[in-house]
């Protein structure tokens, strides 16, 4: 599973190095990632958990699928914890990015290309309590304000609609018209290039001396990456679950940062060059912790 990973890894750093060079030859500007952005948001994520849950209905899955959440939602505030502890109340981009992993543009294509697509049922589970926490928690993490959060922004998330329309399929006899579930599963297939081609443009235009220089940007990326991996090992040895459900946990937990953290410290004016260097920081530097956060983790698991 191991040498899996490191190439499945590898195809994802050379889809990011394309992202790279687009953005240099200026065949993408920051335009373009924008929409990028949106596409993946809006079509190619959603698409891939609606293929995840369009299958015959399963009782062990969603019972599986229900331990799942709530064993997410551990690891959550224990996240939590890790970040406002090692960042302080004071850095909460750094909080921010300790708490919230890329689960859609790192976490599901590598869970895809390790476990296969069945797999990615479990991270619809954890996208439930995700985005809920995303919209309520994280937010106001970033804004320090609680009036920021929205109730409307959580039902109308594209990948949370994606979700309830998924279960109806799962557990209504519906089969989906060739058409459409070939429609779906084309676009879905965009997923993995789009997320990694997106990173790309932002660390091309990054000012990668003004990032390194900040100390704060260290501490963060080890919390990250090091840190809520290993406190989550002992979490999920009591997780009721089979070692393949507990791994797609354990990936989640070991993936860099959101790439939301550059978005919101902007919108909240915050440190963009922080957010961004958060972002793209543990994103490059999860290349070498993942495989050996993971082998330790199927060696105890």
């Amino acid at each position: 599973m191991v040498l899996i990973l490191i190439k499945q890894i590898l195809v994802m750093l050379a889809m990011m190095s394309i992202g790279v060079v687009l953005y240099k030859i200026k065949a993408v500007d920051e335009t373009g990632v924008a929409q990028l952005s949106n596409l993946a948001l809006y079509v190619a994520t959603p698409c891939v958990v609606l293929r995840a849950l369009a299958i015959p209905f399963d009782a062990e899955k969603i019972s599986t699928g229900v331990v799942v959440m709530l064993f997410f939602l551990v690891i959550f505030f224990v996240s939590i914890v890790v970040g406002r502890f090692g960042c302080g109340k004071v850095d909460r981009i750094g909080t921010f990015a300790v708490v919230f992993s890329n689960s859609g543009f790192v976490g599901i294509p590598l869970i895809e290309g390790i476990l296969g697509s069945e797999y990615v049922f479990y991270v619809t589970m954890t996208m439930v309590v995700g985005t809920i926490t995303f919209w309520t928690y994280g937010v106001y993490l970033m804004s320090g304000d609680k009036g920021e959060v929205s109730v409307k922004k959580i039902l109308t998330n594209p990948n949370l609609i994606a979700v309830v329309v998924g279960m109806v399929l799962f557990f209504a006899p519906i089969e989906l018209p060739y058409v459409v579930a070939q429609v779906i599963n084309g676009m879905a297939n965009m997923n993995t290039g789009l997320g990694m081609v997106i990173l790309g443009p932002t660390l091309g235009a990054s000012n990668i001396g003004l990032m390194v220089s900040d100390t704060r940007l260290y501490k963060a990326i080890l919390l990250r990456l090091i840190a809520v991996p290993l406190v989550s090992i002992p979490i999920l040895m009591l997780m009721p679950a089979e070692f393949e459900v507990r791994m797609v946990m354990m990936i989640i937990a070991a993936a860099p940062a959101a790439s939301a953290t550059s978005m919101l410290a902007l919108k909240y004016g915050g440190d963009y060059s922080y957010g961004t260097g958060l972002a793209i920081g543990t994103t490059i530097v999860s290349m070498i912790t993942m495989p050996l956060v993971l082998a330790l983790a199927m060696a105890i698991l």
